[in-house]
């Protein structure tokens, strides 16, 4: 088993994504394991280690107080802001309830791009309480601002208004002063919660001054450990303790207080209120960090575009999108160089689209390409230096993989080469590649893949022979677009509806398994392209055409969304690969037999991670890196087994190329996260590889050769 004092930072790791969590500083790591092993007492002890685990309680609160500069008012401690947004939540719409003036729509007012523990919050307590309010979300325009107008005309009937301070995903900071006048010109009692989360360390706070109700606050996002912050409530506000039982922290928050996070708490205050320390860097400073960072960004990335005002944002916070590059592919490619970005909010790691930037109106590319870069106020000088020369590498790779245009006139070589499989939710795209012939054709082109598309065959200076689909198309389709733009480079201009060019029907022989007829064929390099029906046709790829071989076999067949077994077992053999244009349970590719149902697929070997280890040290095992061929390029693995880079869009093409040559070869498949190499090792298994294993967790939980003796985790 492995266990946590093994896993270790990753080799010369360059973190930024501080919005999401900090690393805990040094001295505040120091306080939290001293209070840990000599202050432990329990707070609500009357001896002396409890009057002592006191002290730190009281002074950390004292402390705090001046850092947002509350002298009134109610400040205690909590697990993080979560919490602090379920008690301000749940304190207002109590206090609503109670009401004897609820006469009339009422509104529970949020901002549309605030972190979703609020409108979460907001609906599960209106529900609990039977409230019946309606949520409803603030607008903001193009540069993340609320809308004030609307506030105006809504506030005076909500019940809770709740809006934040920094936003999470761009930076952008709401004018809190604008904000106060609206809200209390129009409504002077309605509770008001600020989210300053993002705030603390970055914005001078002066809350008792403010009408803010409420204010949370959480630890790991300025350098302490997870599982603390504060909560801030003005005096006189609406308050329903969120957790009952005890009476700790005079009963505004039962249960035995986290004293080494409180610790935490006060070695951060102590920075923040010390004029002479040199830990956290200045405003200025940290702008001049942006600027760099984000000179070294565009000159990587030609296409970049801001999603965010730097004059409206906090200087530690870049939020970006690359035109034609979806931000997995960027999220990847950093990740294999060890810099550590995000894609958005790590609470919506899941969500492939930005909600903040939708609301923000932006365009769409610019909200599935986003990339967020954030980095904390204690970042050194050479970070930034190592993460420009870094990001430079990683576009490097990316141009490389034709998923950059080059501006340059530098060898690129992207190695595809036979069937690409490329997907964008379920739906596949097939591209056909004769590398030395220099030729390609796509079948069933998606929209959202379509700039990709473009961008390889400039890339490479493909001839595309068709561009084909397998069901029949308007002539204003994204694919009959497609069609046009590619074939400038080669393709047949008279085309039907399925893109299939005039002058290749008819005049082809059926290959060997074939018993209907071809309605034509087409050369695609070696190979020979044949078409099977009309309205919703099928595509054969044949074998490679020599001299020797008269009756080319069928090697892949293109199915689009026909699985009827009795039609395609007269035009297949057992060992086709047959692909799909909808692939909802990520199968790759299938055979016959899977369709039929009589296939006897090999079983996965379930191994534990210290036995994969085993694997990986020994040189007749194979692994598989399924990591996209830039991340292979930026970040290769050290093992002493043989590697080899097989993307998940390459996989049909090394099944047909590899299995008989490695069916029967000890194998591992590795990814960045496990996830991929998860679904690798299921599609060779069904397909007769017998001896497969994948690395759970990912490239995260290698142990790698150079530092295997140190037991440390490296990527």
């Amino acid at each position: 088993m492995v266990t946590p004092v093994q896993i270790r930072p990753k080799t010369a790791e360059i973190y930024l994504d501080c919005n999401a969590t900090t690393p805990v500083l040094p001295q505040i790591a120091q306080a939290v394991e001293h209070v840990m092993e000599h202050v432990f007492g329990n707070p609500s002890s009357s001896h002396i280690t409890g009057l002592q685990a006191r002290y730190i309680l009281d002074n950390t609160r004292r402390l705090g107080r001046q850092v947002i500069g509350a002298p009134r008012g109610r400040l205690f401690f909590t697990s993080g802001a979560t919490e602090g947004i379920q008690t301000a939540v749940l304190s207002a719409l109590t206090a609503a309830r109670n009401s004897t003036n609820l006469g009339g729509k009422r509104w529970l007012l949020y901002g549309a791009t605030e972190h979703k523990a609020v409108p979460q919050a907001l609906e599960h307590w209106n529900k609990l309480l039977q409230l019946n309010a309606e949520l409803k979300p603030i607008p903001v325009d193009k540069r993340g601002k609320l809308d004030l107008q609307f506030i105006a005309e809504h506030v005076g009937a909500a019940h809770m208004i709740c809006t934040m301070a920094v936003n999470n995903e761009t930076g952008v900071m709401q004018d809190l002063s604008a904000l106060e006048e609206v809200i209390r010109a129009e409504n002077t009692t309605v509770p008001w919660m600020v989210d300053c989360v993002q705030a603390l360390g970055k914005q001078s706070l002066q809350l008792s001054e403010t009408t803010i109700d409420y204010a949370p606050f959480s630890g790991h996002k300025l350098y302490g450990p997870k599982g603390i912050g504060f909560m801030y409530v003005r005096e006189n506000a609406p308050f329903t303790p969120l957790i009952i039982g005890g009476g700790q922290e005079q009963g505004q928050r039962s249960g035995t207080e986290n004293l080494p996070g409180i610790a935490a708490l006060h070695a951060l205050f102590e920075l923040l209120l010390d004029k002479e320390q040199q830990v956290f860097q200045s405003h200025a400073v940290l702008e001049g960090y942006r600027e760099k960072l984000l000179k070294a960004l565009r000159s990587a990335f030609p296409t970049l575009v801001l999603n965010h005002e730097l004059a409206d944002s906090v200087p530690t916070t870049l939020n970006f999108s690359v035109r034609g590059v979806p931000s997995r592919d960027i999220m990847d490619v950093f990740d294999a160089a060890n810099i550590r970005v995000s894609s958005g909010s790590a609470c919506s790691s899941g969500v492939t689209r930005s909600f903040v930037l939708d609301a923000m109106g932006l365009e769409s590319w610019r909200s599935s390409s986003a990339i967020r870069l954030s980095f904390g106020p204690a970042t050194s000088p050479a970070i930034i230096d190592a993460a420009c020369e870094r990001i430079r590498d990683a576009a490097m790779a990316l141009r490389q993989s034709c998923l950059l245009v080059s501006d340059t006139n530098e060898d690129v070589d992207s190695n595809l080469d036979g069937v690409v499989q490329l997907r964008f939710d379920s739906h596949c795209c097939y591209l056909l590649i004769d590398k030395a012939a220099g030729e390609m054709a796509v079948i069933d082109p998606v929209p959202e893949l379509a700039e990709r598309i473009e961008r390889l065959v400039a890339c490479q200076n493909y001839r595309v022979k068709a561009v084909l689909t397998t069901e029949a198309q308007a002539t204003d389709s994204p694919a009959a677009m497609l069609a046009q733009l590619l074939c400038a480079s080669g393709c047949s201009a008279q085309r039907d509806a399925v893109g299939w060019p005039l002058d290749a029907v008819g005049g082809c022989e059926a290959p060997v398994e074939c018993q209907v007829e071809v309605f034509g064929c087409l050369r695609v390099g070696a190979r020979r392209l044949y078409r099977v029906g009309t309205r919703e046709p099928m595509f054969l790829l044949s074998s490679p055409l020599t001299n020797e071989v008269a009756a080319p076999h069928v090697d892949f067949a293109f199915i689009g969304e026909q699985h009827d077994v009795k039609k395609l077992a007269k035009i297949v053999h057992e060992q086709t690969l047959l692909l799909a244009r909808r692939d909802d349970a990520f199968r790759v590719v299938e055979k016959l037999c899977e369709v039929s149902g009589d296939c006897l697929p090999c079983q996965l070997i379930d191994v534990s991670l210290e036995q994969q280890q085993e694997w990986l040290e020994q040189p007749e095992t194979l692994v598989v890196d399924v990591r996209e061929q830039q991340e292979h390029q930026v970040r290769k693995l050290s093992v002493d087994a043989e590697v080899i880079n097989v993307p998940l869009t390459r996989l049909a093409q090394f099944i047909y190329s590899h299995r008989a040559q490695y069916n029967q070869r000890p194998i591992v498949c590795v990814c960045r996260s496990g996830h991929r190499s998860a679904v690798a090792a299921q599609v060779l298994a069904r397909h007769g590889f017998e001896q497969v294993s994948h690395l759970s967790g990912g490239t995260a939980l290698l142990i790698e050769a150079d530092t295997r003796n140190k037991a440390i985790f490296t990527n």
